[in-house]
């Protein structure tokens, strides 16, 4: 089995690629190293060293028939969209083009696209389905929309596809370093360091929180059942979390005092007041569900994020 993983050197590429090696399989990373790191990747791995914003990048790619394609390459902020929106588009939605677009023409067995909430926008106090009209707010959920219509397109042509919306993935391995990218990591960077929390947005917005091990089976099901072809999946909870329920569960994970300092600075433009999901659609389908607790799940990553800064200082 050969699979090729984009963003393989990232948070959530770095774990799908570890589980496939462990299965046995003849694995392809191809990331750029923009928010990846090399830390991340597995030696049994064969690394390429591609950028998605550049067109030639297809032209690199492994020659062998590759049985699953996982597209995980991103530029995942809604922030950073805002400020680089030409490349937002570049990097997620005409490098999403250009991959489907070879992966039809190499009979790829399987192509599973990485979509996410921002897709849904605001406006629900229900848990969303799949079948809720989207309505992104940020240039980022826009070009996620976009590529997941690219994807029926290709899907009607013979790919056989899957898209997973993921809501808002944390655990261990997450890039403590980006602040303009993923909550639960943001937050423990700051109390890990004993700085103030700074909180931008409301501290009533809410999201869906799910655990990294969680989204990994949710990839590896996709991946295995026939039954995902064609299908959209919200990989999520079905919790409804305000940011002040998971600052409490962060701040009592690192046995800090509960009145531990929390700046409320301005929100990043456009964000999502509020989100979370509905799993019937994948639970019915391919048996998925979540495991693994917001407090578990804090628990250890907050383990995980001690022995990190007490590695790197």
């Amino acid at each position: 089995m050969k699979v090729l993983i984009t963003g393989g050197a990232g948070f959530i590429g770095s774990h799908a690629a570890g589980k496939f090696l462990d299965l046995g399989a003849d694995v392809y990373i191809l990331d750029n190293l923009s928010t990846g790191s090399r830390q991340n990747l597995d030696k049994r791995a064969h690394f390429l060293n591609l950028d998605l914003t550049d067109e030639s990048f297809v032209d690199h790619l492994p020659k062998d028939h590759i049985d699953t394609v996982v597209h995980l390459a991103a530029q995942s902020s809604g922030e950073i969209s805002f400020e680089r929106p030409s490349y937002d588009l570049k990097t997620n939605t005409l490098g999403t083009l250009l991959l489907l677009k070879w992966s039809l023409e190499h009979h790829v067995g399987k192509f599973i696209y990485a979509s996410s909430m921002s897709v849904y926008g605001d406006g629900r106090d229900y848990p969303v389905t799949e079948r809720d009209p989207v309505n992104p707010k940020s240039f980022y959920g826009v070009g996620k929309c976009a590529s997941e219509n690219y994807i029926k397109i290709f899907a009607d042509m013979g790919l056989p596809a899957t898209c997973l919306r993921f809501f808002n993935v944390y655990g261990p391995g997450q890039n403590m370093s980006n602040l303009k990218q993923g909550m639960v990591s943001i937050y423990l960077s700051y109390i890990a360091q004993d700085q103030p929390i700074l909180v931008k947005g409301s501290l009533d917005r809410y999201r869906d929180f799910v655990y990294i091990d969680d989204v990994i089976n949710a990839i590896m099901l996709s991946h295995s059942d026939q039954r995902a072809d064609g299908k959209i999946f919200n990989v999520c909870t079905g919790r409804n979390v305000r940011i002040r329920e998971l600052l409490q569960v962060i701040i009592e994970s690192f046995g800090k005092d509960p009145s531990y300092p929390v700046i409320v600075g301005e929100p990043t433009p456009r964000d999502q007041h509020g989100v979370f999901g509905n799993y019937d659609l994948i639970h019915r389908t391919l048996g998925w569900s979540p495991k693994i607790s917001l407090e578990d799940g804090i628990a250890r990553m907050a383990d995980w994020v001690k022995k990190y800064y007490l590695e790197n200082g």
